[in-house]
């Protein structure tokens, strides 16, 4: 079972930020902005998702907020800069 999530940071290193904006991305997360995602995830991978903010952050340094949410894909393209803004629910997994 998917449930969506919002993650938003700000890390104040280029390269510990790079890092975890690719490591978001191969969690299945859209970008909405440039430190802002959404998507689901499933159980396993949310828990992936606090261990490497926990990992690749630093709690003295850097600020990550991660949380489910629902956003009305509607009500965000209706935002400025988000008129052609596309996001597919995630269904299950896909086997090669």
């Amino acid at each position: 079972m998917y449930v969506n999530y919002l993650v938003c940071y700000d890390v104040s290193d280029s390269t510990r930020r790079k890092k975890f904006s690719d490591s978001l991305k191969e969690l299945g997360l859209v970008p909405l902005q440039k430190s802002v995602f959404y998507g689901g995830l499933n159980p396993p991978e949310a828990r992936s998702l606090e261990v490497l903010a926990r990992k690749v952050l630093l709690d003295e340094e850097d600020r990550c907020l991660w949380f489910p949410c629902h956003l009305d894909i509607n009500k965000v393209r209706a935002c400025l800069g988000y008129r052609d803004f596309q996001y597919v629910e995630a269904d299950g997994y896909l086997f090669l």
